[in-house]
């Protein structure tokens, strides 16, 4: 995520506190989370306010870059939260977000048994299916969204790259026209 947003001056990350960007390194990082925490020495500041309500506490076209890791999957609105994105980047500006794959081959074993017992956590409300995310992206009024493998998670290894179509959870980019 921290390489789609390099070319960005001015990056929002929304949702950081549970884990900090420390890849970001982009000019201005604003951190922005429900949560207070120490706030990691590569961002600019860090503030503590509602990702529904943006721009909120920031003026509109605000920011030429948000990154949102992990964040969408949690929200009731998440239409709403991605007009809101987009209210507040300059034209030309990109969101950029990940999110779990529903077409994860240990999330299809689960589908296919409808197990009620286990979920990546018990805080997600929705995942995304690839092509219904573009959709939703696009009706927010992004252009040009494209997705990329986020890989697979193996313990003590990390992420490995993966196919999109199966990986653990996948990055989506859309630019604000």
């Amino acid at each position: 995520m921290a390489d789609l947003t390099a070319a960005r001056r001015k990056v929002l990350d929304v949702g950081w506190t549970c884990q900090p960007n420390g890849y970001l390194k982009n000019e201005v990082i604003v951190g922005m989370d429900l949560l207070n925490g120490h706030c990691p020495e590569n961002y600019t500041s860090c503030v503590v306010g509602d990702v529904m309500r943006l721009p909120n506490p920031f003026e509109e076209e605000s920011f030429d870059g948000i990154v949102a890791g992990e964040i969408i999957e949690h929200l009731e609105y998440p239409l709403e939260f991605l007009r809101n994105c987009r209210r507040t980047l300059i034209n030309g500006g990109q969101l950029v977000l990940s999110t779990p794959n529903p077409n994860y081959p240990i999330e299809q074993l689960l589908t296919v048994n409808l197990s009620r017992k286990y979920f990546y956590t018990a805080e997600h409300i929705c995942l995304y299916p690839q092509r219904w995310l573009i959709r939703m992206m696009e009706i927010a009024g992004f252009n040009n969204v494209k997705l990329y493998s986020g890989g697979i998670a193996v313990p003590f290894v990390g992420y490995l790259p993966f196919p999109r179509i199966w990986c653990y959870e996948y990055i989506a980019i859309g630019t604000k026209a």
